[in-house]
């Protein structure tokens, strides 16, 4: 689909929207629900019209020539098993159902939010497939799942409408950042391939200067939001029962090129991580057998952590590399992601915002 098109999309949706009674009719989903369907608004290609993607195929690392070393990706790994998700696949189909450590999973970005999430794809056992449903809540992707057409929330990460509504997906640890820095990371790691099946530009970001950090600009009607940081500056957010916090990437620019931040979210203590070459955060819980510890960088050519408790070395995947603690590794947030920080303020507006 040419970006003019998508445009044109949009556009007609949001004269749609601005007419509609907010309802849950498009797509065939009459469903009751257990959220505010006023919140819900048409996103214009409808059901399936843009196409999730199963089963894709998979290249290791060393057969992507595709691959560009600053494409950014959305990265997982389970039981030692590593792949990559490149973003500007998911900005056309946005969900990725997949296999990886023989488990089904469920990949999935709202381009209008910015926001990657993980999750394993099996209810009650059962396993899902999840496609877009072509709705939108407050700008985020609402999926849905062919076995009960429930509706599911991206950012609530459970489903608020169909036979499924009250059911939560578990989440997958992600981690945003460049194709050569999870390569680094992550040798053997493999990627989904660009051969999909379908025809897209993939070399084009469909919604032209949408994310640029400095626009304003919304698609579709928001709840209000605040105004703290650029509406489209991507954060890393992290969600606890009973709070939030946001840590904004040009605030952990202006740290430094490596950065090592020890804090507590609702009494969580965590570790924040930058590096700011690829623009990328992650959070970790800093216990390791019951002992909360606190991190500095130390290494001067490559990203080193030192824990003051012990004196252990640490390298970037959270693990224990030298010292008393060799060995052990620390535990990856599953509920900590990037996305833009307007999007963050809306569903979490209470959060502390890391200054």
């Amino acid at each position: 689909m040419a970006r003019s098109i998508v445009l044109a999309l949009l556009a007609w949706t949001i004269s749609l929207a601005a007419c509609s009674d907010g309802g849950i009719s498009p797509g065939g989903f009459n469903l009751q629900c257990n959220i505010d369907t006023d919140r819900f608004f048409d996103g214009g290609p409808g059901r399936d019209g843009i196409p999730s993607l199963s089963h894709p195929t998979i290249l290791t690392a060393a057969d992507a020539t595709f691959m560009d070393d600053t494409m950014r990706v959305i990265g997982v790994e389970i039981d030692g098993e590593a792949r990559a998700y490149p973003l500007f696949i998911l900005w056309w189909h946005e969900i990725i159902n997949d296999t990886l450590a023989n488990r089904p999973i469920l990949v999935s970005y709202c381009p209008l939010t910015g926001s990657g999430l993980g999750f394993h794809a099996s209810v009650a056992g059962l396993s899902r497939r999840f496609g877009v449903s072509g709705l939108l809540f407050e700008n985020n992707l609402v999926m849905f799942d062919r076995e009960t057409e429930s509706l599911w929330i991206q950012l609530l990460m459970g489903s608020q409408c169909g036979t499924s509504r009250g059911e939560m997906l578990d989440r997958i640890p992600v981690f945003e950042t460049t194709w050569e820095h999870w390569r680094m990371l992550h040798p053997q790691t493999t990627v989904v391939s660009e051969e999909t099946g379908f025809s897209r530009n993939y070399g084009a970001y469909p919604y032209e200067d949408y994310d640029d950090i400095g626009n304003p600009v919304l698609f579709f009607p928001s709840s209000p939001f605040s105004t703290a940081r650029p509406t489209k500056e991507p954060i890393l957010g992290i969600r606890e029962a009973g709070g939030a916090a946001a840590y904004p990437s040009g605030i952990l620019a202006d740290l430094g090129d490596a950065v090592a931040i020890n804090d507590e979210v609702a009494a969580r203590p965590v570790l924040v991580t930058y590096v700011r070459e690829y623009n990328a955060a992650r959070a970790f819980d800093r216990r390791v057998d019951g002992q909360t510890l606190n991190f500095a960088v130390t290494g001067s050519t490559s990203f080193t952590l030192t824990d003051a408790e012990t004196g252990s070395t640490w390298n970037q995947l959270g693990i224990a590399t030298d010292g008393p603690l060799a060995g052990n590794q620390l535990q990856p947030l599953a509920d900590a992601w990037t996305i833009f920080w307007f999007s963050w303020s809306v569903f979490y507006p209470e959060t502390r915002l890391y200054q």
